[in-house]
């Protein structure tokens, strides 16, 4: 009888951290910020110990209420469900949140785990360039974008924030004002 390997050799904790890491762009935010969505869900843990009657510090409280009170609730709920997910699926990463002993541990971890993340968002954006005139179009059927996007562009000058038709799609809602203000000059 032939013995078989297992498929899948074990992974150490650190590359099970970066396995999560590289899924959380693809599956539950692909803007990730890891060491803000940890911080703010202690926060949000912390809060919901006080409401069940824990004793805190009222200096602890208020530099706590004015962090959250900058986060919407569906902010919230996407940090929590990251959050969540990262703990479940990454528990050596669990172990190593609220141990002052593995402070520089856990900041070296999410600082890899964080680089995967944006490497990953990049890789996968990237392959979305040479179709983006078709994607970002408002009606594709009558027209693409103004000038096109293709894989022919050598000139990146009117590519990303530079295009007349993209750069208002890629703002942030927050700053389109200031955005088309400042493109009208």
């Amino acid at each position: 009888m032939v013995s078989r390997r297992p498929r899948h050799k074990e992974l150490t904790p650190r590359e099970q951290c970066i396995h999560v890491a590289r899924w959380i762009p693809r599956g539950l935010d692909m803007f990730c910020d890891l060491k803000q969505v940890i911080q703010v869900c202690l926060l949000l843990e912390q809060e919901e110990a006080v409401e069940d009657g824990d004793p805190t510090d009222e200096q602890a409280k208020i530099a706590r209420t004015n962090i959250l009170k900058n986060i919407d609730d569906q902010t919230r709920v996407r940090y929590m469900r990251t959050f969540e997910y990262v703990t479940d699926h990454a528990p050596y990463l669990g172990s190593l949140i609220g141990k002052k002993k593995k402070r520089d541990e856990l900041a070296h971890i999410i600082g890899e785990m964080q680089n995967m993340i944006n490497h990953t968002r990049s890789e996968d954006a990237s392959r979305l360039k040479s179709r983006m005139g078709t994607y970002a179009a408002p009606v594709p059927d009558k027209a693409l974008v103004n000038p096109p996007i293709g894989e022919d562009s050598k000139s990146r000058s009117k590519m990303g924030f530079n295009h007349p038709q993209l750069g208002p799609m890629l703002c942030p809602a927050k700053f389109l004002g200031e955005f088309n203000k400042d493109s009208a000059e």
